[in-house]
């Protein structure tokens, strides 16, 4: 029998064909490539992003969402030879997203902070673009009503890749790497599947109620 975790390293996320009435979503795991994101006592970010993203892209197609992929795998977007491969990595996500042509964006990042004992998953909206923040309210009030001990208020952000989304966008910061026991939960699979379920749960709940917004 296969594992779940050698499942998620060979999954593949194809929106070849997109029905008109599917609501389609641009799933971003941050960082990649050279860039590990934030790093604590030997944990970094990038990979534990894409395994997110790759759940949470299976529980979407689950509810009949169409679902696209800025990263795939551990690479970034970059090329090797880029003078400067986070500002290229950066632009071209947005130009994939918009290429893409999708209904919401989200972007799956992890959180750090010098006071260990902060904790909780926390969303930001591209404050421009709008319906960003209803997506941002609808998850972040799934997780505060969850029962989980996550108690927070979306807040807007001028991260670059949701900022200049053409489309709704949401940051989910989806825990504290700094906080010991949260650091642990965020590499276990079954606390990553949780965060997909919720996730997944009230994208689909907001969709229902917020007409879709076509990209320009």
């Amino acid at each position: 029998m296969l594992s779940l975790g050698f499942w998620l390293d060979t999954v593949t996320v194809s929106t070849t064909v997109i029905a008109p009435e599917q609501f389609h979503v641009v799933l971003d795991a941050g960082h990649g490539g050279l860039d590990n994101g934030a790093c604590v006592d030997g944990v970094s970010e990038a990979a534990i992003n894409l395994r997110i993203v790759k759940i949470l892209a299976t529980e979407l197609q689950n509810r009949n969402c169409a679902v696209s992929l800025t990263r795939v795998d551990s690479d970034s977007l970059n090329s090797p030879h880029a003078r400067n491969k986070k500002v290229e990595d950066m632009a071209k996500r947005r130009e994939k997203i918009r290429s893409l042509n999708p209904d919401l964006v989200i972007s799956i990042h992890l959180n750090t902070y010098p006071l260990t004992s902060v904790s909780g998953l926390q969303c930001f909206y591209a404050n421009e673009t709008l319906g960003s923040y209803d997506y941002a309210a609808a998850i972040q009030n799934q997780f505060n009503q969850s029962g989980l001990p996550i108690y927070k208020t979306v807040k807007p952000t001028d991260f670059n890749l949701v900022e200049h989304s053409p489309c709704p966008a949401v940051l989910i910061e989806c825990g504290f790497l700094t906080n010991p026991r949260e650091r642990k939960l965020l590499q276990n699979t079954t606390y990553q599947q949780i965060l997909a379920y919720n996730i997944a749960d009230a994208i689909i709940n907001q969709a229902e109620h917020q007409p879709k917004q076509s990209a320009v």
